[in-house]
């Protein structure tokens, strides 16, 4: 499954005329996005509270309930599912972010102390029709007296650098409102994305994330001046959003300004440059073509600027045996395995097996 979570927009290839589609309804209170139907409310405590008192017991009655189709609500992963509680029972489907709200409106109905927890550097690029996208990620935690567990729908499909921080509600709440108002972007209503990016800032008006979000659906609804001002505050906020510099310089392109669009695109080069992730989708994109001597470089440029990613060593691995290096191929495989989870350290060593049994013949 693919991660879809907290969207930047990163670039927009050509600038549409102000968006004729009529506005859709108004973006859902804050207090209707968590909201548990009735329904739903009765089938969780007949699943969970009525079964046990132990927190830990409830804690997996709750996992098995979201995730069995016989005896719970089957959840299934869309990576396009930005719902609220409500919508998210009625269709069985949620991306990370809805599943996030959902499993933490879940748990504080029974009980356990749930927050969400928000991860900044991840990987998990996709292009959708004009726009590049880069993704954020959120996931809940849950406290059981001295034990800290994370609930996370898609974590073996994202790469990060950092630990998940706990953010408030308000701040899921911003990044659901923004995350519709890109959805909407994307397939082309610009005009109904407004009120949901109105609605994302009114919560969280210092995040760089919706501020830049906020500065695409202004430049695409006509209001220019309105864009800079939000491109210029998410860089205020964070002088290495890769979003905003990117998207404030093809602003300064179109109106002309040639030298502040140079000086922006400097700064995201430059930024790019220390990215390990985006040396590994380089890596990817020129392995996809054949040009291993590329690929082996920026993946060793990745592994460089972040070392404990056993998939960078993966993939490095698997391009060099492309060039025949089965030796030094075996190697990193090696080190990948030491890095990597108990799943993929099996994956690994069964590989590694392989090779050797090859070498040695």
């Amino acid at each position: 499954m693919r991660a879809w979570c907290l969207m930047a927009v990163l670039a927009i290839v050509a600038v549409a005329p102000a968006s004729t589609v009529v506005a859709r309804d108004a973006p859902p209170a804050p207090a209707q996005v968590m909201a548990i139907p009735l329904e739903l409310h009765d089938a969780l405590r007949h699943a969970v509270s009525d079964r046990s008192t132990s927190p830990q017991a409830r804690l997996d009655l709750l996992m098995r309930f979201l995730f069995d189709p016989r005896s719970g609500l089957g959840m299934e992963y869309d990576h396009a599912a930005t719902l609220t509680v409500e919508q998210a029972y009625r269709t069985r489907k949620a991306n990370c972010l809805t599943f996030t709200i959902l499993s933490i409106a879940l748990a504080r109905e029974v009980g356990l102390e749930a927050y969400a927890q928000h991860i900044d550097e991840v990987l998990s690029w996709r292009q959708e029709n004009l726009h590049l996208v880069r993704s954020d990620h959120v996931n809940t935690g849950v406290r059981i007296q001295q034990r800290r567990y994370t609930i996370d729908v898609a974590s073996n499909d994202i790469l990060t650098r950092t630990a998940p921080d706990p953010i408030s509600d308000d701040m899921l709440l911003a990044i659901y409102y923004s995350n519709r108002a890109m959805e909407l972007a994307i397939d082309g209503d610009y005009l109904g994305a407004a009120p949901y990016m109105a609605a994302s800032l009114e919560l969280d008006p210092q995040s760089a994330d919706g501020l830049n979000n906020a500065g695409v659906v202004a430049l695409h609804t006509g209001d220019s001046p309105a864009a800079e001002r939000h491109y210029r505050d998410a860089l205020e906020r964070n002088p290495e959003h890769l979003g905003a510099l990117v998207n404030l310089s093809q602003l300064y392109d179109r109106q002309g300004d040639t030298i502040r669009a140079q000086q922006l695109r400097a700064r995201s080069e430059r930024v790019l440059e220390r990215d390990p992730f985006h040396h590994f989708m380089a890596g990817h994109q020129a392995e996809a073509i054949g040009d291993y001597r590329t690929a082996v470089a920026r993946y060793r440029r990745a592994i460089r600027l972040y070392s404990a990613e056993h998939r960078f060593h993966f993939a490095l691995a698997r391009v060099l045996l492309q060039q025949g290096d089965t030796r030094q191929a075996i190697r990193v495989l090696t080190q990948a395995r030491r890095l990597a989870d108990q799943d993929s350290s099996a994956f690994y060593q069964a590989k590694l097996n392989l090779l050797r049994s090859r070498a040695d013949r």
